[in-house]
């Protein structure tokens, strides 16, 4: 009875991890979900027959329980992941699909000063009442912050702002957050086994940033508006001086679209995929540092005459990889490439 309670499992095992294998190479889903559920498999399987040795049920019977029991409790957990990382992050690792859950908050794009004051109480007002101010301290932010129309945003040095898991800040107006080397303005995970979303500013006047630390965010999508970068700025020039992008887990550690850049003296630190994602941009990227970034350190796209690309280092395993549409010998014999030393 054990030996024949043995074949089964055996058999039982084998022929759902070759179920598995067939529809991976089928359909082709992500290796990560293949081995999620081969693994659960196993392991539940294990569990289970150990368990149930004794049992005078038959051991057919018995298969189809541990089979049941898998569907259940795998599905179960892929719908909390799911549910709970609204960043994705979590769920990428587990099944390899790359989802953001979307936010929507209209609304919110014309708030009233009062409003979002009422809303958000521990901003402030400039003096001449004409923007909005975060002062200096340590914020926990809990839900996604939407800046309205027509009210700048200006950070002091010292701010730093926690983000619960996929949660962002995303501004349509100018944001100016000009931090100091000793007082930097950061930007992080409250909890950076989950990471948070993205700034955003979209659509707006020219926006300034200066010694601010980026840690931990991924991207977002907010108001139909896909944010690839932990930072993201789109159809808005900016200048970026003396920042750190550090462990970003979304497509982009810097994403820029549409707009005249200044983005120089910057780290970027072990991101996910590309550390610069510039699309259709003017002006000068220069003197930046980007280590160890899995796909392009620098990838430009629509690129112009008018764009400089000079004096940049990319150092990676791989021996540094920048990548452009337009002038790519030109740029690559202005910037340094090499492998990264450990």
């Amino acid at each position: 009875m054990a030996h024949s309670k043995t074949n089964v499992a055996i058999s039982t095992t084998v022929w759902v991890l070759l179920i598995l294998l067939s529809v991976q190479l089928i359909w082709k889903f992500p290796k990560p979900l293949f081995f999620f559920y081969a693994g659960t498999f196993l392991a539940l399987s294990l569990v289970f027959w150990i368990m149930r040795r004794g049992s005078p049920t038959r051991g057919l019977l018995q298969s189809y329980q541990v089979v049941l029991i898998w569907i259940i409790v795998t599905s179960l957990f892929l719908t909390g992941v799911y549910k709970v990382d609204h960043a994705g992050w979590n769920w990428q690792r587990v099944t390899g699909y790359n989802v953001t859950l979307p936010e929507r908050h209209f609304k919110h794009i014309d708030f009233s000063i009062e409003k979002f004051l009422a809303r958000y109480p521990f901003f402030t007002v400039e003096p001449d009442s004409s923007g909005l101010v975060l002062p200096k301290g340590i914020y926990d932010i809990q839900k996604t912050i939407v800046i309205p129309r027509q009210l700048p945003l200006r950070i002091e040095p010292g701010a730093t702002l926690l983000f619960d898991v996929g949660r962002s800040l995303i501004s349509y107006s100018p944001i100016y957050a000009r931090g100091t080397k000793e007082e930097p303005i950061v930007f992080m995970a409250k909890n950076k086994l989950f990471k948070w979303g993205a700034v955003g500013v979209v659509h707006t006047e020219k926006s300034l940033f200066e010694y601010v630390i980026f840690r931990h965010a991924r991207q977002a999508r907010v108001n139909d508006i896909d944010l690839l970068g932990g930072l993201s700025v789109i159809e808005t020039d900016v200048e970026i001086r003396n920042c750190k992008f550090v462990n970003m887990f979304g497509k982009d550690a810097l994403n820029v679209q549409h707009a005249n850049v200044l983005i120089t003296n910057n780290l970027f630190k072990n991101a996910l995929r590309d550390g610069l994602d510039l699309d259709g941009g003017s002006g000068e990227v220069s003197y930046n540092q980007f280590i160890n970034c899995r796909d392009e350190g620098i990838d430009i796209s629509e690129n112009l005459d008018d764009l400089q690309v000079f004096n940049n280092y990319i150092y990676d395993k791989r021996g540094g990889k920048l990548s452009a549409e337009n002038n790519i010998n030109e740029i690559l014999s202005l910037n340094r490439l090499g492998y990264l030393k450990n």
